[in-house]
């Protein structure tokens, strides 16, 4: 098969997947369909899919690595200036796909270093997002006091936490699995098909067109397959601008045409 598509391609479609998505998401009291949702499925596998292929040949992973934990950081704060003024109805705005993509990282750059055979390194680099995880359930552990809310907030702020992360844990093990395969695209697309099942099979593979669609992130495979390996075009910076641009827009947008 005739492969046609850049990374840059690539990222192309994940962003208009995304704005079809985040459509559905800000807009839906306007009556936006629900099959937006459905095409935005293949949004995340192919930002995921990219960020492995990104960490590979990347000159600095750490500089990579860090602008994502920036991102991360960043969106955090967006996410906290519209939820306080642009809030409507108590839908919460917790949009960070930089969180995932760092997670995703982190256990990449272990599995690395298990290969280096820095096994201290890479125990911590396994563990260690887990216990971010774990510790901040400890802050809902009791009554639920206006101190306790107050360093859980602070706390989710600055670390990304792998049990919170924009599309759970299975969607950090789907970078990491792209990550482990990186060349070998039919396992790349087993690993999809088989993250594709799981999260159906969380809900008893019910409802699954209308509340349990996740699983439509398998026809992502579709553009993946048709990479060609090639970096394409720069631009490098647009995307890390656009994600956050986009969702600070669709906000106010939909807060102001619910006034």
């Amino acid at each position: 098969m005739k492969k046609y598509l850049t990374g840059f391609q690539l990222k192309i479609i994940g962003l208009i997947t995304m704005v079809i998505d985040h459509l559905a998401e800000f807009f839906n009291f306007l009556g936006v369909p629900l099959w937006f949702h459905w095409i935005g499925r293949i949004t995340a596998p192919i930002f995921l899919f990219e960020s492995s292929e990104g960490f590979v040949h990347t000159s600095n992973r750490k500089k990579y690595m860090l602008r994502l934990l920036i991102g991360f950081w960043g969106m955090n704060f967006i996410n906290l200036i519209l939820n306080e003024y642009f809030l409507v109805n108590g839908d919460i705005i917790a949009n960070n796909i930089f969180s995932t993509l760092f997670l995703g990282t982190v256990y990449m750059q272990s599995i690395a270093y298990l290969k280096e055979r820095k096994f201290v390194a890479s125990f911590f680099g396994f563990i260690i997002p887990i216990l971010i995880g774990l510790i901040s359930f400890i802050f809902t552990i009791g009554e639920m006091n206006e101190i306790k809310l107050i360093c859980l907030q602070l706390y989710t702020l600055f670390l990304p936490s792998l049990f919170v992360t924009e599309g759970g844990f299975l969607m950090v093990a789907l970078g990491v699995l792209f990550y482990i395969f990186h060349g070998k695209r039919y396992f790349q697309v087993l690993s999809l098909g088989i993250i594709s099942i799981i999260s159906a099979a969380a809900n008893g593979f019910s409802d699954l067109f209308s509340n349990n669609y996740q699983w439509m992130m398998f026809f992502s495979a579709i553009p993946i397959i048709l990479y060609n390996g090639e970096k394409g075009k720069g631009l490098k910076s647009f995307f890390y601008y656009f994600y956050p641009a986009h969702i600070i827009v669709f906000a106010i947008l939909s807060f102001l045409l619910r006034q």
